[in-house]
């Protein structure tokens, strides 16, 4: 998940020599691209829910997330290099090699503490997936509103079905974390309300960021949690922090940006590959591939949120542009 943030929609157009804040509409009442390819995928994917019965067996939903996921939400991540380059964290091969190394280092990290204990993990996982995936609104707003905001959205799917998402919870981490579905179900209506609070501050200053929050709480409450999942993150969250990735590396070498993304996209789905083939046959291969996919998320989300946090602070200190979270 990377570390490109939204900022807030703007309806003045931005003059030639400058570079558009993250997040920005680049011409007067326009949206940005990913707001308009997620509303379109949403609308869809709600409409194939509502129309089908039944709904698509969880073996098929399995595979495209995995498969979404890896053409489409991994290369954001996959700009993490990038942003750690601009943060003055490496700038020869040596200390290149160092940053990889504590990279993978708190990755694996995250792994082994999972196999350790699981639903701790599993909690730990979801407030800093809440906290990240929040601050795709309101970004100049309060951490506790982006905090409330995503935890609103991993928490609404357990209120449309909380069995669906106990039994994604109980693969992952056991059946110790079916409470961790209940507790989300117990607490989604006041959350829901806060979303919708959340979205009418967004709209005040950027009317797309309030249509994209009502737009993903209605996804959430009519498509399978997994679908509603792979729809927002790859449609709306990957894509923005992909484009503006792309426009923060403006002026650093295009060949050089997407060789970094190609290698950290295909190094980790190397490793997923290897690890599916080393572990066949001590589970369905469904339940192989939602604990690839979202044990593998969980160890590349906590070394790109220091990243991200570390940006931020960047941003607040006023340092050198070309700092983006």
């Amino acid at each position: 998940m990377t570390a490109i943030e939204p900022a807030a929609f703007t309806t003045t157009p931005v003059r030639s020599n400058e570079s558009a804040p993250p997040g920005h509409a680049t011409a007067v009442g326009v949206a940005p691209f990913e707001t308009r390819l997620f509303l379109s995928l949403a609308l869809l994917t709600a409409l194939a829910f509502l129309l089908a019965n039944p709904e698509p067996p969880l073996v098929v939903q399995i595979a495209a997330i995995a498969i979404l996921a890896a053409v489409l939400g991994m290369p954001h991540g996959a700009l993490d290099p990038l942003i750690a380059r601009r943060l003055g964290y490496w700038r020869t091969p040596l200390t290149f090699a160092v940053f990889n190394l504590v990279y993978t280092g708190v990755a694996a990290a995250v792994v082994a503490l999972w196999l350790l204990a699981p639903v701790p993990s599993l909690v730990a996982f979801l407030l800093i997936s809440a906290a990240h995936f929040g601050s795709d609104w309101n970004r100049e707003r309060p951490l506790a509103l982006r905090f409330v905001t995503g935890a609103a959205l991993l928490s609404l799917p357990s209120l449309r079905d909380q069995d669906a998402v106990a039994d994604l919870y109980a693969t992952l981490a056991g059946d110790g974390a079916r409470v961790v579905a209940q507790a989300q179900a117990a607490i989604g209506p006041v959350l829901l309300v806060a979303l919708a609070a959340a979205a009418v501050i967004a709209a005040r200053r950027a009317p797309h960021e309030g249509i994209e929050l009502l737009a993903a709480a209605a996804l959430a409450l009519l498509a399978q949690p997994l679908m509603f999942f792979i729809v927002y993150f790859c449609a709306l969250h990957s894509a923005r922090h992909l484009r503006e990735g792309f426009r923060e590396e403006q002026g650093h070498g295009r060949r050089l940006t997407v060789l970094i993304v190609a290698t950290y996209t295909l190094a980790p789905l190397l490793m997923a590959g290897a690890f599916l083939w080393a572990t066949a046959g001590t589970a369905s291969l469904d339940e192989q591939l939602l604990r690839v996919v979202f044990i593998g998320l969980a160890a590349l989300t906590v070394p790109h949120m220091a990243l991200v946090t570390l940006g931020d602070r960047a941003l607040r200190s006023n340092q050198p542009a070309g700092y983006s979270t």
